[in-house]
């Protein structure tokens, strides 16, 4: 199968890609590097620097016809959001609604959405599925929930196989300090040069943090069940964040006693935790790298690569 990753040289998305590649499918990686690195890109992927926003997308997907895309390319800082919410729109909706019409014209009958669960249900109070209330606090979250209907309205009006896949918190190599779950990659930044890591207010706030490769197993399992609809992907565990800064600590050799804490920040969401059940039961996926371990990847990759460019 063609498959056309964008945000591909990305954190999350170049873990995609290389899922897909190891799986035998012709991929080639749209990205404009603006948060990615090349360095990310598989080698055996086909790789086309462009924005989503320029002219010349309709063309090139029109001569790439790739059999399915999946959507990773975004505008991913909630600080950007609220500052310019007609910039996130742009480029987190009209952009998106672009590659699906240029795909559709072309071909493509799957498609695959990174969305966000804690940015589209907001404060849990517990376990949150998919039928949730739905409240989104910002513009980032606003538009995430806003392709997860487009994407419904296309599946029903056009027959497109879309899925919306809402990630918890997501970490692992590569990733930059950007987005939702930046904090494990601020705190491995930190400890890499030195520096306790910081904790924000009592460092009792939970969220669901999961591993970026299994992420990339739901992606191509969503892809061989011309999976539609959404589908929360998290573990369904809480970590509180001073639990994480102190995994970390005791990875990279420091006394869990010399962390930080900062004020709170207001307004920050002090919990958030997905339950992946229709995952499990639908897609057959279920998250299989255990906090720890993958906690130990991560800083692993960081002690190597740290100042590698942020994805």
């Amino acid at each position: 199968m063609h498959i056309l990753v964008t945000g591909g040289a990305g954190f999350i998305g170049s873990h995609v890609a290389d899922r897909c590649v190891a799986e035998g499918h012709r991929v080639t990686v749209l990205d404009n590097l603006r948060s990615g690195s090349e360095a990310n890109v598989n080698p055996r992927a086909d790789f086309v620097r462009m924005d989503l926003r320029d002219p010349g997308l309709p063309a090139l997907v029109g001569k790439l016809r790739p059999e399915a895309v999946l959507h990773f390319a975004a505008q991913i800082d909630v600080r950007v959001s609220c500052q310019d919410p007609v910039f996130d729109a742009e480029e987190n909706v009209l952009a998106t609604l672009r590659l699906i019409e240029a795909g559709l014209a072309s071909g493509m009958a799957r498609f695959v959405f990174a969305s966000s669960g804690g940015a589209i249900y907001g404060e849990a109070s517990g376990r949150q599925d998919e039928a949730h209330p739905e409240v989104p606090l910002n513009p980032y979250g606003v538009a995430k929930l806003a392709v997860d209907k487009y994407l419904a309205a296309y599946a029903v009006q056009r027959g497109l196989a879309g899925c919306s896949l809402r990630f918890s918190n997501v970490y692992g190599p590569r990733q930059g300090s950007k987005g939702e779950a930046g904090v494990v990659a601020v705190f491995c930044k930190a400890l890499r040069a030195g520096r306790a890591p910081v904790v924000n207010g009592d460092g009792r706030q939970t969220r669901d943090f999961l591993f970026a490769p299994d992420i990339a197993e739901a992606v191509s399992l969503a892809l061989a069940r011309r999976a539609t609809g959404v589908f929360n992907l998290g573990t369904g565990i809480e970590t509180d964040i001073r639990t994480l800064a102190e995994g970390l600590c005791e990875r990279a050799g420091v006394d869990p006693g010399a962390i930080v804490h900062a004020p709170g920040i207001a307004g920050e969401q002090r919990r958030s935790c997905l339950d992946p059940g229709k995952a499990a039961r639908e897609l057959d996926w279920r998250p299989r790298t255990a906090f720890a371990e993958g906690l130990g990847l991560t800083w692993d990759w960081f002690s190597r690569k740290g100042d590698a460019h942020e994805a």
